[in-house]
């Protein structure tokens, strides 16, 4: 044991767990002089060893465990070398007058041996310094205690059980004492067991820790609430509020001591939005505003092991956040603006250019014909300039009403394309009909997108106008995986499409190209004579004017390739900027880099990359959370945790926050680039060395599933409503909750809320455990085999 212990201590460096394992040496070396005093005979050899260990080594004892306590607990700054000698002190004068008590007796009056049992025994009458000094033994004992117990329940100590655990082992040790020093000796037979006492404590706390050692936390729990600029409340598992920070108290007007107890809800009833959100168990994030400022709140399951044991709720001002937001719209449309100028200036010049061009030729012309007396040819080269007058003065005023038409995008790229159909439908008489059945949104197009393809519609229905000779127009918008298909269909009389690269719309189909080119998409027409024509314009979600085209399942990414765009959230700007130089040239485009979590949401929502590379330790929010706010609000952005811990709990953690992938810093070049690749084409991606430990949780939790389908018996019948039969019945069947609400004609937040409640009546943990059972249970089959039928 003496020998594990000095390994240890040459193994550990920190002072903490120097300090316990020298606590534990002594603790041993006391209990072995306490040996050797008891197996001894004669007077003098029982006291020199009863002086060795109870007097030099054990008084001792309790200075070191103190110094430990101080250090574990943030106070090693405090421990000065002049304090820590004064801490000796007493316990060196204690050694000193031992040496000289037989001239003065300070500290023993008088010792001999009691052989009246039949065993000597050693007994003393204490003299006076010997109460000083284990008076002063005690007092450290006690301030050992409290150490302990404050800077665990204050959160200042990494394990805080641990620590609560030393704290009741030391009062135990304590209270030996002082049965000790009261019965004489009687209660433990005369023999003192504090030794024994102490390192029965030290190996027990060090087994049912499994030797973790014990450190203090840089910054601890009171430091982090008092100091957070955003409001914290937490609250119990039944939404009584148990503790505010200063920030919440400003916030809401309220007073812990006054509150704490008191159900939020009821606390909060002047604000509706807030107590409307905590009801839901639900949610995780919500916004509001009041008094024209703009709030977020996050909730978040506080758990004791595995037990619910509260929530956390963070209500933080974002109002600076969301007029930065809008100044950046600003800045983007008013760049918008200056790109859209230059290119109308080159449609101008292309356009209308012509059409002065060709003017200026046909007068030349009529002079000539004129000189020559040609009158005939005269007339019918004015009535084709006339034609041409005409139709470039239409196309003119069209062009100017698009400009404006354009600028009140401010009301939505839809709203803009409603008024310009009616404008078209009322001056040329061709019936217009516009059709959403997705229900596209305005921030699934974007602003950038939007102008883009306003003005190619715009071309389609000029060449509708001029060409086609039509009486209705249909412009539908669909959606197909990850793009947006718009097509613009008339009931004219069509064309050859062989000849449409020569003919007069020749011009403007190479200006929707372009266009849409720059959101990353394509154009293509169908049509046949006498069948009318369909534009098909194909676009990317989030398109953009610095949006590549998406890559479809299963492609890979190449140097010819779309890009991919990515964000990067780190910390470290040296790291963000090596890992742009290494994937830029590999078909991945860095659009963005955030220093926290926070900075990532905000560029998440700005710039909607299509994968995001995330680290997991960052300041205001860390990379798991962040995972977890972001996946709540764009479930189709990938994330990948790339990171230096190798943890397990990491791993699992990240996956369950949504993470696609779990990365490595440490990977090789090549490898990263592989796995991003292999991610971009759909594909999960983990760390090679981490691989073995997902298999084996997986396989964990499989078992655990099986079991807890077979453990519930219930029939579904007897527990459930119809209706969350139903919703259990279609996601037994392979439905997302958003097909289920789809199909039931509900919303999805209704389905969770429903899907909580079944987990809850059954006694299940997971979705997963829940599914096993429907299927045991027989639901679910009959939607597998007709998804079966369609597939085939």
């Amino acid at each position: 044991m003496l020998l594990f212990l000095i390994v240890a201590y040459a193994a550990y460096k920190r002072v903490g767990d120097r300090l316990w394992i020298i606590t534990q040496i002594m603790v041993i070396f006391w209990c072995l002089g306490s040996a050797l005093q008891v197996s001894a005979t004669d007077l003098k050899t029982i006291v020199f060893w009863y002086h060795a260990a109870n007097d030099f080594i054990g008084f001792k004892v309790a200075v070191v465990w103190l110094l430990w306590a101080l250090t574990v607990a943030g106070g090693k700054s405090r421990l000065t070398r002049s304090r820590v000698a004064l801490f000796f002190v007493l316990p060196v004068i204690t050694d000193i007058l031992n040496l000289t008590n037989f001239r003065h007796g300070l500290v023993y009056s008088k010792m001999w041996l009691d052989t009246s049992g039949g065993y000597p025994l050693l007994q003393f009458i204490c003299g006076p310094w010997y109460w000083i000094i284990t008076a002063y033994s005690g007092i450290l004992l006690l301030a050992v205690i409290v150490v302990q117990v404050q800077a665990a329940l204050n959160g200042q100590m990494l394990h805080r059980k641990q620590g609560l655990t030393i704290a009741a082992a030391t009062g135990a040790i304590l209270i030996s004492i002082v049965l000790f020093l009261i019965t004489e000796g009687a209660l433990f037979d005369y023999y003192d067991l504090t030794p024994v006492v102490i390192g029965i404590a030290g190996i027990f706390t060090s087994l049912v820790f499994r030797f973790r050692a014990q450190e203090a936390v840089p910054v601890p729990r009171n430091a982090v609430m008092e100091k957070m600029t955003g409001a914290v409340l937490i609250l119990d598992d039944r939404d009584r509020i148990m503790d505010l920070n200063p920030a919440a108290e400003a916030f809401f007007g309220l007073k812990t001591a006054k509150v704490a107890g008191c159900v939020f809800e009821e606390i909060l009833s002047d604000w509706p939005e807030l107590a409307a959100a905590g009801r839901d168990r639900s949610v995780s994030h919500w916004e509001f505003s009041r008094d024209g400022r703009h709030y977020e709140t996050y909730f978040s399951g506080l758990n004791d092991g595995r037990k619910a044991a509260g929530r956390l709720v963070v209500i933080q001002d974002v109002t600076a956040n969301k007029a930065a937001e809008a100044q950046l719209i600003q800045q983007q449309r008013a760049l918008l603006v200056l790109r859209e100028r230059e290119r109308l200036a080159r449609e101008l010049h292309d356009s209308l250019g012509q059409v002065l061009g060709y003017t200026n030729i046909q007068i030349q012309a009529i002079r000539e014909m004129l000189k020559t007396g040609r009158l005939p040819a005269v007339d019918g080269s004015l009535a084709r300039l006339s034609q041409v007058i005409t139709e470039a003065n239409t196309e003119v005023r069209e062009f100017i009403y698009g400009v404006k038409t354009t600028l009140l995008f401010k009301e939505g790229f839809f709203a803009a394309l409603r008024q310009y159909l009616n404008h078209f439908e009322q001056n040329f008489q061709i019936r217009t009909e516009a059709q959403n059945p997705d229900n596209i949104t305005e921030e699934e197009l974007g602003l950038p997108a939007g102008v883009q393809l306003f003005r190619i519609i715009q071309e389609c229905l000029a060449n509708v106008r001029k060409h086609a000779r039509a009486g209705k127009v249909t412009i539908m918008f669909r959606k197909k995986d990850r793009q947006i298909l718009i097509t613009v269909a008339d009931d004219g009389v069509g064309f050859e499409p062989g000849k449409s690269a020569v003919g007069q719309s020749s011009f403007g189909l190479e200006i929707m190209r372009e266009r849409a080119g720059q959101m990353g998409g394509e154009v293509r027409i169908d049509t046949a004579p006498g069948q009318g024509t369909t534009v098909t314009v194909t676009i990317p979600r989030f398109a953009g004017p610095v949006q590549a085209p998406a890559v479809g399942p299963g492609d890979g990414i190449t140097e010819t390739d779309a890009k991919i765009r990515i964000l990067l959230a780190d910390d470290h700007v040296l790291f963000m900027e090596g890992l742009q130089n290494l994937i830029s040239p590999h078909g991945f485009e860095v659009v963005g880099k955030a220093r926290d979590g926070l900075e990532a949401l905000e560029k998440a929502r700005l710039l909607h990359p299509e994968m995001i590379l995330m680290d997991m330790q960052m300041p205001r929010c860390n990379g798991l959370t962040a995972t977890r706010l972001i996946k709540a609000e764009m479930p189709e952005i990938k994330i990948v945790i790339l990171t230096m811990s190798d943890r397990e709990q990491d791993l699992f953690t990240a996956i369950q926050s949504g993470a696609s992938g779990y990365l490595l810093k440490g990977l090789q070049a090549q490898e990263l680039i592989e796995q991003l690749n292999g991610l971009a084409s759909n594909a999960a991606v983990i760390s090679p060395e981490l691989a073995a430990q997902v298999l084996e949780e997986f396989n964990r939790n499989e078992e655990e599933t099986a079991a807890a389908a077979d453990v519930n018996p219930a029939k579904p019948e007897e527990a459930l409503s119809q209706r969350q039969i139903e919703i259990l019945a279609l996601v037994a069947g392979g439905d997302t909750y958003k097909e289920v609400a789809s199909k039931l004609f509900i919303c999805e937040r209704t389905v969770k809320y429903q899907m909580a409640d079944i987990l809850r009546q059954l006694q299940l943990k997971t979705r997963h455990q829940a599914i096993a059972y429907a299927r045991k249970a027989g639901l679910g089959k009959e939607n597998e085999r007709r998804e079966t039928v369609e597939q085939s």
